[in-house]
């Protein structure tokens, strides 16, 4: 006996019309007309919930309908994959959401590489409209796999010749294909003319352990 007959059978024999248990299964007539001919199945929701008014197990209702139970199994799939599909939708956007958003860096997740500095040691800082004479390039990369630097936000403080490096970087899970993850960086700084080239330092802003970072200088028009 398949679950239409089964269905029909419980009905009638709890004196039920088809109308009657529609209003108790919260449907329309026409779907357990449907049901008990075998034109449309019940949900697996809605099979439990006929199995707790007619107090019959699950096993009962559904023993020999290998066809319902196929259906049922091929439903519980389609909405696992539903579920997965609306995770990795949520997710890919939450992604391009942060992405968008820079935080500063974390010095201890960074690596800064090829560092050439070039001073211009015959301008001392008397032009308002120059308020640089040291080009600083660099490369930076991340440990981090997930978040990337931003290269147009490396800024330079300087402190009497102790230079101090800034910058943000950027989440993306996309990021851990990116087997590169660095980016060349140009800043300036102006050091003034007492300041020797053996005095100038270079280290993280924010960095408690003050480890300075090497760094090749360069000096044009002496």
């Amino acid at each position: 006996m398949n679950l239409s007959d089964k269905i029909k059978k419980l009905r009638t024999e709890n004196n039920l019309t088809q109308e009657q248990l529609a209003e108790k299964m919260q449907v329309s007539r026409s779907t357990i007309s449907s049901w008990e001919t075998g034109r449309s199945y019940p949900d697996l929701q809605m099979v439990i919930e006929i199995c707790n008014y007619f107090n019959v197990s699950l096993d009962f209702l559904l023993r020999e309908d290998e066809k319902i139970v196929r259906k049922l199994n091929f439903g519980i799939k389609q909405k696992r994959m539903l579920i997965g599909l609306v995770v990795i939708l949520a997710v890919l956007l939450i992604n391009q959401v942060v992405s968008t958003t820079s935080f500063q860096a974390n010095p201890k997740s960074l690596e800064i590489s090829n560092i050439n500095m070039i001073r211009d040691v015959s301008y001392g800082g008397e032009n308002p409209d120059r308020d640089w004479n040291t080009t600083i390039n660099l490369d930076m990369k991340s440990k981090n796999v997930f978040f990337k630097p931003i290269g147009d936000d490396l800024l330079v403080f300087n402190d009497d010749g102790k230079l101090k490096l800034q910058t943000n970087w950027a989440f993306s899970i996309f990021n851990i294909f990116d087997t590169q993850r660095a980016v060349q960086a140009d800043q300036s700084v102006l050091i003034m003319k007492n300041v020797s080239n053996d005095d100038i330092t270079l280290g993280f802003y924010g960095d408690k352990s003050n480890k300075s970072i090497p760094f090749h200088i360069s000096d044009i028009n002496n």
